[in-house]
Order: C-alpha cells, then structure tokens, then sequence
C-alpha cells in the first residue's frame, strides 16, 4: 500500500527550500534475507527506482516472509496489501496453472534453462501471459536451479540406487515419483530434512540443489547428486493499480531494468551459486558430487513418466486447463526446440 513520507526541507545557505512528498512502496523478495542475489541483484534494482524518480519514488526492499508469508504474497500483491514483489509459483497455482509448466519433469537442465523456457512460454502462448497480467504487472520471470538428491549411504546414480531406501520429500508431487523409482517417500518439512537425515528418518533427501547449503545438508549427507528433475519458476509483479499509479520514468525503468534482462541476471546468479556452492560441498564439507548426464537423466524420466504425467493432468485439470495433456505436450516440444535436444 502506498504511503507518503515527508521529507526534511533542504537547507540552503539563504534560507530553506520547500518540503516534497516521496511516494513509498513495498516490495517482498522471493527468498528470506540472507540469500546472497537479494544483495546483488534484488536490492539494488529497488534502489535503481529512487534514483531513476530523484528522489520522488522509494521502493523498499523486504526479505521474503518479512511483511506477508510466502503463500500470502500472490493474493497481497493482488489486493494492494504489497505494492509489488516476488511470488514463488507453486504458491498459486489455482490463480496461475499455466505458468507452473516450466517445472514439467526433466524439460531444462538449469535455472537460466528454465528461465529461457518460461520467457518462451510467454511469448509463444498468448494464454501463458493473459494469465499473469489479469491479476499484475508483469516485470520478470525467473525460476529457481535443479533437484539434488542427498545421500547418507552412497551415491544416488540410478533408479536402483533409491530401491528400499527412505527419501525425504518437500512436495506432495513428489511422493509417487519417488515410489516408481523404487524409494519409500517421507514428507517433511523443510526445516526438518537435516535432523531427518542425521537421526535416520530418511537416507537420502530429494531436495532443491540450493538447500544442500541453505539447509546445512552437506554436513550430515556426504553423498551429493544433481538431478534437473524440475527447476520451479518465479515471477516479479507489481500490483496492476500501483502501476498506474507510477511515474512514466519509473516504469520505464522497471521494464527496460526488468524483464529478459533481469530474468536472465537471475538464471545466471542462480547456477553461479550453485556451482559456488558445490565446491563448499566438495572442499569443506568432503563430500561425493555426482552430476547426472542426460542418458542417466532418462532413466530417471522414463521411469517415473506414467506418475508424473498423472500428476500433472489431474493438477491442470483441477484448476480449470482444458486440453492439460496438450499443454504438456506444446512445452514439451518448446522446450526440445528451444535447447536443441
């Protein structure tokens, strides 16, 4: 919600010049405050908005959860509760299931693929972008990098390596692909995988690569694997009003400083950390890293294609997709089209 803050007159040396109104707005990131691209790239676009208006527009940075919970943000946003931010798709799926496509199984291989797929999505299928803008403004679309499996007892290379084995799960849709590959799923939350894993709940977690650091993973699993089963996509948005209500300079900015150009800075962050982070794992922590090349990946596709694609179309369906199994099939063959594989 906008609000208005009185700046102090500035002093100059014959007397006081005359008080200006800055228009404030909030913004909530995707991730909490100590993810390393909110420094690098988040905050300093939120500035780029005073500086742009001289002064007449601030636009607030707040760590994700700060102001709303994660889930709350899509509805906060759309209801002027938050000026603007970032929502983590797989928070509104009934209000945007077309955009969760990007996160179809095995389709990219990281977080500028996924990225690069869900920009092609938009500019490809016009209902992928109506979607979006009936309830925001869209600025830009990013997605977060691979899965992981972490792994008390050997690395996880194929199928096989899960069979028997109990597999802490974050999601519900990962539940039955985790069974057809042959491990027993567990489903716990986040904050519980590291205590899972040390006190023997689970002996593998199936985890976003990022939470191997975020989560402390790699202390107590010595066995690391990257798997881009899915990467889950992003979106930067502002509320449809407020945007009206913003400086033609301002949205100038926001877009020529937002869209591919700010997505594509987050895909590249975002595999940049990763990597970063799989030395920490390596070095530090002496762990096991294995990366799945794309022969070891289908396995893993094949395998679990029948639960995944029943997944995906009872999800489609339940909110409101006619024809899900065609909509699967179109990013399917986007995403072959679009990386050449």
């Amino acid at each position: 919600m906008k609000k208005i803050l009185l700046l102090l007159a500035v002093i100059f040396c014959l007397g006081a010049g005359p008080a200006f109104a800055a228009e404030e707005f909030t913004y909530q990131s995707f991730w909490a405050a100590a993810h390393p691209l909110n420094k690098t790239i988040i905050e300093p676009w939120c500035k780029g908005v005073a500086e742009v208006s001289k002064g007449k527009v601030v636009l607030h940075y707040n760590a994700n959860n700060t102001l709303v919970k994660a889930d709350a943000v899509p509805g906060a946003i759309r209801s002027g509760n938050l000026d603007t931010g970032g929502i983590q798709l797989q928070t509104a799926v009934a209000m945007m299931p077309l955009s969760q496509l990007p996160a179809l199984p095995f389709i990219v291989q990281d977080a500028e693929e996924a990225g690069a797929l869900f920009r092609a999505m938009i500019k490809t299928f016009p209902e992928v972008r109506q979607e979006i803008e009936k309830n925001f403004k869209l600025v830009a679309v990013a997605a977060s990098d691979r899965y992981s499996f972490a792994s008390t007892n050997g690395l996880i290379k194929t199928p096989a390596d899960l069979k028997g084995k109990r597999v802490l799960v974050w999601a519900p849709y990962q539940i039955d692909e985790v069974k057809a590959w042959g491990g027993l799923p567990v489903q716990v939350a986040s904050s519980e995988t590291y205590m899972g894993l040390q006190r023997g709940l689970g002996e593998v977690a199936y985890v976003p690569a990022p939470a191997l650091d975020s989560n402390k993973l790699s202390e107590v699993a010595k066995y690391l694997t990257l798997i881009p089963s899915r990467s889950l996509p992003m979106i930067i948005v502002v509320n449809k009003d407020v945007w009206k209500m913003l400086p033609k300079e301002v949205q100038k900015y926001m877009e020529e400083e937002g869209g591919d150009k700010l997505g594509k800075r987050l895909g590249t962050g975002l595999v940049e950390l990763t990597k970063s982070d799989n030395v920490k794992h390596v070095q530090v922590n002496k762990c096991e890293l294995y990366e799945l090349n794309l022969a070891e990946q289908k396995a893993f596709r094949d395998m679990a294609a029948e639960a995944n694609e029943k997944y995906w179309v009872e999800m489609l369906q339940r909110n409101g997709v006619k024809n899900p199994k065609e909509w699967i099939a179109k990013v399917e063959k986007l995403a072959a089209d679009t990386f050449k594989r």
